[in-house]
């Protein structure tokens, strides 16, 4: 069974998952991705939202910005 998420701000396991929207869908781009792989450098980011004190926290893939800068 996997360990319940807290909040960093009150430790609450009050989250709720969801995403962060713009004018289009938000990434992460590595600063010192690999140049040939800049068309596919993008990280999906991921938000939580705690419904208890209303802190927002996110979170993306490190094995994916790992493997595309190292």
């Amino acid at each position: 069974m996997s360990e319940q998420v807290k909040c960093p701000n009150c430790s609450s396991t009050n989250i709720e998952p969801g995403s962060l929207h713009s004018t289009g869908a938000m990434h992460f781009r590595p600063e010192h991705a690999k140049f040939l792989k800049m068309k596919t450098a993008n990280i999906e980011v991921h938000a939580g939202l705690c419904m208890d004190c209303g802190f927002i926290s996110l979170t993306a893939n490190a094995d994916r910005a790992k493997a595309l800068t190292g």
